[in-house]
């Protein structure tokens, strides 16, 4: 097995969060009891802790997290998200025509959790060659 990125955070409900990551952002259920639940999300284990008590609101835009995509993935999702989502930001794209062309978003979670769905235009020129 390949080393996996897990990150856990509370959420408010965690039956409506376990539909929006499965029904908006494509995650996979894995384990899953009363007080948290399992998700494969792009590659990474997100642990969604049935916690109200301790879900953050407003969420301090500083503390999100996210993913990148290869630029027509982020395009067919951001367009579905933008009807679909709370839009902290809506898609921008930065440096047009430029090596360090960007597209990025931010959508908050049913809890105000913060994702920022980002792509590259030219990837290896941002991430080296964590882009191969």
């Amino acid at each position: 097995m390949r080393p996996i990125f897990h990150l856990s955070f509370p959420v408010r409900d965690l039956e409506e969060a376990i539909g929006f990551y499965t029904q908006r952002l494509g995650a996979e259920i894995g384990r899953q009891n009363d007080s948290c639940a399992d998700a494969l999300l792009f590659g990474a284990q997100v642990t969604l802790q049935n916690d109200p008590a301790t879900v953050s609101r407003p969420m301090p835009r500083t503390r999100h997290f996210g993913a990148t995509l290869l630029w027509g993935e982020w395009q067919s999702l951001t367009g579905r998200l933008l009807a679909e989502c709370v839009v902290v930001e809506p898609p921008t794209i930065s440096h047009v025509g430029q090596p360090l062309e960007q597209g990025k978003m931010m959508i908050a979670d049913p809890s105000g959790n913060l994702i920022e769905i980002k792509a590259y235009r030219h990837p290896d020129q941002i991430l080296g060659s964590l882009a191969s």
